[in-house]
């Protein structure tokens, strides 16, 4: 298998995982700013909860739009196996 192949499999496979943790990282990190934010304005000084809120959001997110954001990775992972005897 010409390596310029095996180059472009491996790009697709990175930049469709990235586009898998890309939306619920993004979602993460502005609820942690809105609640850093909101914690600061009154003064409450609760330790787990920024983590709480996180956790949940992430998790809605995963479940709302989880099976559209691994479609892609999942098609490249069947035809990596598909073709995976061309890999050698």
């Amino acid at each position: 298998m010409p390596i310029a192949t095996l180059e472009s499999t491996l790009f697709s496979m990175l930049y469709y995982a990235a586009l898998f943790v890309g939306p619920p990282l993004l979602i993460g990190t502005i609820v942690a700013f809105v609640v850093g934010l909101f914690q600061a304005v009154t003064q409450i000084q609760e330790q787990t909860l920024p983590q709480t809120i996180k956790i949940a959001a992430i998790a809605f997110i995963l479940l709302v739009f989880g099976a559209v954001l691994i479609s892609p990775l999942h098609a490249l992972t069947n035809q990596v196996f598909d073709s995976f005897h061309l890999y050698r």
